[in-house]
């Protein structure tokens, strides 16, 4: 008796592909005929999206280069001693640039004022700016310390020590001009304990300008602080191994 072949007929197995071709081809119109218009809009949209967000970065590129030459120009000409030519611009920038450039230019408006003699208008600008938390931490931290050093003789001294207390600790970029201000105001509260450790700080740390150190030096050598104390501390012994 003969074995059945256990392998499907060949010509079985053709016509299950085609018709399973021909129903996925039937479930691809189907589709296409439901979704394909909402499909075809939606790649339009995502094309459109993506060249705006492109032009968006090129324009935004293109204004950030205009603004920084439009900026460095006006302080050419601040430095030229033409004030009037870069105000404008100055201004302009004041009122409407970038977060970045808004800040320098207002920092720039002070600067100005204090040239001209007009240190109120400066402090008005400093303390703006001081205020204004759109702005990043080192622009408001640098109208703080100027305005600081602006009102520092009309400031009670305890206000100086309060403000300047965030700055006022070694590694800190501020660490030097805070730290003098906050030594001197403590000395005007009688405070000659917690002024020399600063002071002594203030000469210990390099980063310090030369003069600041000095000063610093001075008004610790005043307080009675041995000149060796304001010596570097010397590295610690490595010892020899046996």
């Amino acid at each position: 008796m003969a074995t059945p072949d256990a392998r499907p007929d060949a010509r079985n197995d053709a016509f299950i592909r085609e018709v399973d071709d021909e129903y996925r081809r039937a479930q691809l119109e189907s589709y296409w005929t439901r979704y394909g218009r909402t499909l075809a809009i939606g790649v339009v949209l995502l094309l459109v999206a993506l060249a705006g967000l492109l032009y968006w970065r090129e324009d935004r590129v293109r204004r950030a280069g205009a603004t920084g030459e439009a900026f460095n120009l006006a302080l050419t000409r601040v430095e030229a001693s033409n004030v009037a030519a870069a105000t404008p611009v100055i201004a302009d920038l004041a009122r409407n640039g970038p977060p970045g450039y808004r800040a320098s230019a207002r920092l720039e408006q002070a600067a100005i004022a204090l040239q001209a003699g007009d240190s109120a208008k400066a402090l008005a600008i400093y303390r703006t700016v001081a205020d204004d938390t759109a702005l990043a931490a080192p622009f408001r931290d640098l109208a703080t310390i100027r305005a600081t050093r602006l009102e520092f003789d009309t400031l009670p001294p305890a206000t100086v020590v309060a403000r300047l207390a965030p700055f006022t600790v070694p590694g800190n970029p501020w660490f030097g001009v805070a730290g003098e201000m906050s030594g001197v105001a403590q000395l005007k509260l009688g405070h000659r304990d917690r002024a020399a450790p600063l002071f002594v700080a203030i000469v210990r740390d390099t980063t310090v300008p030369p003069s600041l150190r000095n000063r610093a030096a001075q008004l610790a050598i005043g307080l009675g602080v041995d000149p060796a104390a304001l010596l570097p501390p010397l590295p610690k012994a490595v010892g020899i191994a046996q």
